[in-house]
């Protein structure tokens, strides 16, 4: 079957309230993907949803509005089929028609196929070409400082 014939069984589109079995599904996929220890089992079934993409925008003072690509993935059986580049293709659409100045995004550093997917896209490694570091407090640690401590 050729590469845009087995792409045309596709369709990328908005999520829907009753997709979200589906999208749980392929979360805890992605989780187990990424060596989380309470990884899912998937049935033999085909499933209906194969890939998806959570976003959502945010600011920056010196780029302006921007969307943050929260989490992106593709099942492994039905990856090198184009549906991943169409994924990136509608948010790339998405972030333009919204008026945002770029797209950011985190990859686990053990995850070589998708820093290499990324950058043959022309994604930037902030982390090694502007040397930002990203930081995070807990929630123990918000609390501590709430308090004043």
């Amino acid at each position: 079957m050729a590469h845009s014939d087995t792409l045309s069984r596709f369709r990328v589109r908005p999520a829907e309230p009753q997709d979200c079995p589906e999208i749980l599904r392929l979360i805890k996929e992605l989780a187990a993907y990424e060596n989380m220890p309470d990884a899912v089992q998937l049935t033999e079934e085909e499933p209906k949803i194969v890939g998806f993409a959570m976003y959502y925008y945010t600011y920056d003072p010196w780029i302006g509005k921007l969307l943050y690509l929260e989490d992106f993935y593709v099942m492994d059986d039905y990856r090198g089929w184009g549906i991943g580049t169409e994924l990136l293709k509608k948010l790339s659409q998405i972030a333009l028609d919204t008026n945002c100045g770029c797209m950011h995004f985190l990859v686990v550093v053990w995850n070589k196929p998708s820093i290499e997917y990324y950058m043959r896209r022309g994604a930037s490694d902030l982390s090694t070409e502007e040397g930002w570091h990203l930081f995070r407090f807990d929630k123990e640690n918000l609390l501590r400082m709430a308090m004043g401590e």
